[in-house]
């Protein structure tokens, strides 16, 4: 008596899922920000098509890559716009100092 269930796997969702965790993981440091936007990019096109590809009732992976994704785009989303002005304020301020020899 063998089992022939087949096990169907989600890998467009599993994808999303892992670069959403990425993304919402290492959104916070400075020089990894624009990596994990793109990430979160990522995570979200997979994540959506791992949903359109699952059968029914089994999207659950996949949508939580989706949310995760979303999160992970908007802070790093923040992150790199702060960034970006902090480092632009510092260095037109830096070059309107008077120099002393």
């Amino acid at each position: 008596m063998e089992n022939n269930t087949q096990k169907t796997s989600n890998v467009n969702g599993i994808i999303g899922l892992v670069c959403g965790i990425v993304s919402v993981v290492v959104f916070w440091l400075p020089w990894v920000n624009l990596v994990s936007l793109i990430l979160g990019i990522v995570g979200l096109v997979f994540s959506v098509k791992g949903r359109k590809t699952s059968p029914a009732g089994k999207t659950g992976m996949a949508t939580a890559g989706l949310v995760l994704s979303i999160i992970g785009t908007v802070l790093s989303g923040i992150g790199f716009v702060s960034c970006t002005l902090c480092v632009t304020c510092a260095a037109s301020t830096a070059s309107s100092l008077p120099y002393y020899y």
